[in-house]
């Protein structure tokens, strides 16, 4: 049994949060993982071992990780930080680096503006702050909307870095493969013992993560790809309260994406639902999705 991939089933499924939550644990070398500092270690060499070189020659990183971290801008909108990693300087007990990651499970998640945006609201909140990291972490892509929010945060300040890190990859190692690692340091007797649970726990959210986040080169059907390159993106909000990204493709293709988890959401559902809400006169019980999408973007661009 795989705890993971159960709970995944129907509409419980472990999102972009959960795995988020799981890997902030793991980064968090005070959790009661059992695995002290043995995989933020790991991570830090990944991430840029020169940058960290003072920290990993530590008997032990502190490090302290806080999820959904809100930061505030000054036109007031508020941007929550998916994960947020503080090492810990023992001697001075303050921060002496800070990374922030951008965590993306799904390619359709890309948001041109959110890492950017990511940054800016921490320079608003610190404007002075030293040794901070930009992590993008993706799957394993050559999708052009994840290239340009990369690619959109640039002219970083000395000692602010930016770093682009996959879930899995067979060539470049990952989050994933650090997992690995750590687990074989164990059998190999490098680290102390993880107690059968944990390690059990470990090869699970591997196995389960590695097909959530589809690397490259998996086989997937037609039905549902990104056909072409996105020319209009809008955000939009139903009155439950759930925010969507909807964009529409050089080929005429219209997609839904819920903002909060990167999940792909049918279309002509949820923009119909918008239409209602707002009353807006566009006949969607005639139109195909496409055509629903057209009508949409031409009264969103007004």
């Amino acid at each position: 049994m795989n705890i993971f991939q159960v709970l995944s089933q129907g509409k419980s499924r472990l999102h972009e949060p959960s795995m988020s939550a799981m890997l902030g644990y793991l980064l968090d070398s005070n959790k009661d993982h059992g695995l002290g500092d043995a995989f933020v270690r790991v991570f830090l060499k990944k991430l840029n071992a020169d940058l960290f070189k003072n920290v990993l020659s530590l008997d032990f990183i502190n490090s302290q990780v806080s999820l959904e971290e809100p930061y505030q801008l000054n036109n007031g909108s508020r941007n929550y930080i998916d994960i947020q990693v503080s090492l810990i300087d023992r001697s001075r007990k303050e921060e002496s680096h800070r990374i922030i990651i951008e965590n993306k499970i799904k390619v359709g998640a890309a948001n041109p503006k959110q890492l950017l945006e990511y940054y800016n609201a921490v320079l608003q909140d610190d404007s002075e702050i030293e040794n901070l990291v930009m992590l993008f972490l993706t799957p394993e892509s050559g999708a052009t909307a994840l290239k340009t929010e990369y690619e959109n945060l640039k002219k970083l300040p000395k000692r602010h870095y930016k770093e682009w890190l996959f879930w899995d990859s067979s060539e470049k190692g990952g989050v994933l493969s650090l997992i690995r690692d750590v687990l074989n340091m164990e059998a190999q007797g490098e680290i102390n013992p993880i107690n059968e649970y944990m390690r059990h726990t470990l090869k699970a959210f591997v196995r389960h993560s590695s097909a959530v986040v589809q690397p490259k080169g998996v086989k997937t059907m037609r039905t549902g790809e990104d056909i072409g390159e996105i020319i209009d993106e809008a955000t939009i909000k139903l009155k439950d309260g759930t925010s969507y990204r909807v964009v529409r493709r050089d080929s005429t293709q219209i997609q839904v994406f819920n903002s909060e988890t990167g999940d792909k959401e049918i279309a002509r559902h949820v923009l119909a639902k918008f239409i209602d809400e707002n009353k807006l006169k566009i006949p969607h019980e005639d139109l195909n999705t496409r055509s629903i999408g057209k009508q949409f973007f031409g009264w969103y661009g007004k």
